[in-house]
């Protein structure tokens, strides 16, 4: 039974640590005097006092920072390690499993060191070969997020690539419903197998925009949305592997895949078109860059742009027929003079000029009708403002 006004001991921890954190400051500034005013004053804003908390909790279990202890896990996570990936039997797992846990307990004690980056980066080697891809992805992105230039980004650039290779793979095979949750696998992502796949492709590209897999990770994105039939998304992962990845040995896809992603996402004359227009130049660069492969590509090409002016055509037809139908004939004569003369090759240009000759003798615009009542009606230009204008003038100084 508690005796009467002994606190009870679930609430000794958070007492610890709030009496802990609180006193941190003045000793660390009594005991080395080195702390600057403006530290002094903001360690209680939101990110230092969460971050205090964190290593307060860590010394009080035993996990502080140490690094004599932090070599000593180290090594033991090595020997885990070593140890796993020699066993080829069911042990294995629990092998690195084991490292990864030493790994992320050695990189806890001895933060903004040479040993934590080593730990980070085996800790998700271990996660990695133990088919924990979720929580390897994870260590990845941590390692990158706190050491953006370290010296494993080659080698976690190919071991993320194939993450999301296999998770788009995985995904074809045995899709994910939007509303699954996965608690299960671990070696998928607890939902939205796809989207993270899509993500990790684009952190690639982000993480090191000069790494060797930076145009592939880009050209795997812009495929994956493609196949799921989000052309928009496609286009503009192959738009950005053309302008940022000039050298990339995917230029030529990037310009045919970015041409079928234009015209697969183009919805009709009652649209946008700049895709169609995107799409013609793109075609005209292929064939003055890319003889060779345009040439082998010849038959989509020719069918390709045949189609795109076509689409073009029919657009400037659409607006023809709009202002011929309110009879302001000069507009309409305007759209069937670009028929005729840009779009000669299409169908639409020979009804163009039959109108042309038709509408020629009409008058420009239509005439004004009711003409009487909008003469009670002032001129536009004539009406001044009831009141004066409340914004500021500006002088010249």
């Amino acid at each position: 039974m508690q005796a009467y006004g002994v606190p009870h001991t679930s609430l000794l921890l958070p007492l610890a640590l709030l009496l802990a954190v609180g006193c941190t400051p003045l000793n660390s500034s009594r005991d080395s005097g080195l702390h600057s005013a403006d530290e002094s004053s903001a360690w209680y804003s939101p990110q230092v006092f969460s971050k205090r908390i964190r290593e307060t909790g860590r010394r009080l279990v035993g996990k502080g920072y140490d690094p004599d202890k932090a070599r000593e896990v180290y090594g033991i996570g090595e020997m885990h390690y070593r140890a796993g990936l020699a066993d080829k039997n069911s042990p294995r797992r629990d092998e690195l499993l084991q490292a990864a846990r030493r790994f992320r307990n050695a990189a806890d004690r001895w933060p903004d060191s040479a040993l934590e980056q080593d730990a980070l980066f085996l800790a998700g080697e271990s996660y990695f070969f133990a088919d924990h891809y979720p929580r390897a992805n994870d260590l990845y992105e941590q390692l990158i997020a706190k050491y953006p230039h370290t010296k494993y980004l080659d080698v976690v650039a190919v071991r993320r690539f194939a993450l999301a290779d296999y998770w788009l793979k995985l995904n074809e095979v045995r899709p994910q419903p939007f509303w699954a949750v996965n608690v299960t696998n671990r070696q998928r992502p607890w939902r939205d197998t796809f989207g993270h796949a899509v993500r990790i492709f684009d952190r690639i590209r982000i993480d090191d925009p000069t790494g060797r897999l930076a145009d592939d990770a880009t050209l795997a994105a812009g495929n994956a949305y493609f196949t799921r039939g989000r052309f928009l998304d496609a286009d503009s992962f192959y738009t950005d592997l053309r302008n940022s990845f000039p050298s990339s040995d995917h230029q030529f896809n990037a310009h045919l895949l970015g041409v079928k992603a234009k015209m697969m996402s183009y919805e009709g004359p009652d649209y946008a078109g700049q895709g169609l227009e995107e799409a013609e130049k793109l075609i005209r660069q292929m064939r003055r860059l890319f003889p060779n492969d345009a040439e082998q590509h010849r038959d989509y090409l020719n069918r390709a742009y045949a189609e795109v002016r076509f689409n073009q055509a029919e657009r400037e037809w659409y607006r023809a027929r709009y202002y011929d139908r309110r009879r302001e004939y000069a507009a309409a004569g305007f759209h069937y003079e670009v028929l005729t003369t840009e779009f000669a090759e299409t169908p639409f240009a020979e009804e163009a000029e039959v109108r042309l000759a038709q509408i020629a003798p009409l008058p420009p615009i239509p005439p004004q009708r009711m003409e009487w009542l909008v003469n009670l009606f002032p001129d536009t230009e004539d009406v001044r403002p009831l009141m004066a204008s409340s914004e500021p003038t500006t002088t010249s100084r």
